[in-house]
């Protein structure tokens, strides 16, 4: 008899031990709805412990998804008349990060119990959404190299005509030509915007020195910042020798175009700081985080993952194609770009880039 109950809580903690370290989340529920027992997927996915998990009604798990009521309802109705259901949908746990899960209800037939099972696919969906952006930004480069001399050379011969016209005109007419002159440079920009996006990647890469290039750009971005009331403050917290590889232009306008972002972005005026630190993710030294900090409106929430997609843009006039051609120059140079926003405080963007310290004899570009 004792062999038998020997074997009986072997076989118990055996299960408990795969139930509990299950690759995905799995919650036991009784009929009413309430949760039994949940495995540690599920704390991890919900950042949330099990005896405060344990302690609630499967319902309130199903109003943190972000899903319509139809949906919920719909969902509920059919784990009721069939015994199992699926689901897909967003989740924000409690510390407010975005998950991406599957979730699978079934009525186990021994019991009067069902089980659901989540399956967090965050990073599976973070890789299609990268793939995805990359086809766009490669179908939009093909787009631009195909129509960008058809438009240019109509436009300059509208330029030309334009001014010609300009000579002979009456006052009215002067006001008028300006105008569609304003126009006309206003497509020039989106142009070289497209053209810059869709540049091949046979850039040539080097090592050079993050300093020299920061305060190269924050010099060259003063009179803008003066002309809207807006200080930049630059902070190194790194060896002046750091050095990133890479094509020192191409980062340049990166740069320039983050701080100019700022800038639009506080109409008000205030402070901007560039901070040029260690990253922190990676304590080997061998990444740099370039970090642009703003006190402007902040992006919401729901535009945040959009903002490297072509053609998006929150601004008035704007062609969308800033951010991703920062995306993909970062991208390029194997970086990666971490962006924090609160509506009504500011925006950070970090722009993390592989980097070295060299030995000063080393000859600097």
């Amino acid at each position: 008899m004792g062999v038998v109950v020997l074997a009986e809580y072997k076989y118990k903690k055996k299960f408990e031990h795969i139930f509990q370290f299950y690759s995905s989340g799995l919650i036991f529920i009784n009929e009413r709805g309430e949760i039994l027992e949940v495995n540690s997927k599920i704390e991890e996915i919900f950042q949330t412990k099990r005896n405060e998990l344990c302690s609630m009604n499967v319902l309130q798990l199903l109003e943190s998804l972000d899903e319509s009521f139809e949906n919920k309802k719909a969902f509920i109705q059919a784990v009721l008349l069939d015994g199992n259901a699926e689901l897909f949908s967003e989740l924000q746990n409690s510390l407010g990060e975005l998950k991406y899960i599957r979730i699978r209800v079934s009525k186990q037939k021994e019991t009067k119990l069902y089980l659901i099972e989540i399956h967090d696919e965050s990073e599976k969906m973070r890789m299609k959404r990268r793939l995805d952006h990359s086809e766009s930004l490669s179908t939009l480069g093909q787009l631009a190299a195909s129509i960008a001399h058809e438009i240019r050379n109509p436009m300059t011969s509208l330029k030309g005509f334009t001014q010609l016209l300009y000579k002979t005109a009456n006052e009215d007419g002067k006001r008028y030509l300006t105008v569609i002159n304003d126009e006309i440079k206003r497509m020039e920009e989106i142009l070289t915007e497209f053209l810059e996006v869709s540049k091949p990647t046979n850039n040539k890469f080097y090592y050079f020195e993050v300093k020299g290039l920061i305060e190269e750009v924050v010099n060259f971005m003063t009179p803008q910042a003066i002309m809207n009331n807006i200080n930049q403050v630059v902070n190194f917290r790194v060896d002046e020798n750091r050095k990133i590889l890479g094509d020192r232009n191409l980062l340049k306008q990166v740069f320039i175009n983050a701080i100019k972002n700022a800038i639009e972005s506080m109409p008000m005026g205030g402070n901007i700081s560039v901070n040029v630190m260690e990253d922190i993710e990676h304590r080997d030294n061998k990444f740099i985080c370039i970090s642009i900090e703003d006190q402007g409106h902040g992006i919401e929430e729901k535009n945040l993952e959009k903002i490297f997609d072509p053609f998006f843009s929150t601004k008035k006039g704007g062609t969308g194609l800033g951010l991703p051609h920062i995306y993909k120059v970062i991208e390029l140079h194997g970086g990666t770009i971490v962006v924090d926003s609160s509506v009504g405080k500011g925006t950070i963007f970090k722009l993390i880039l592989p980097s070295k310290v060299e030995n000063k004899s080393i000859l600097t570009i």
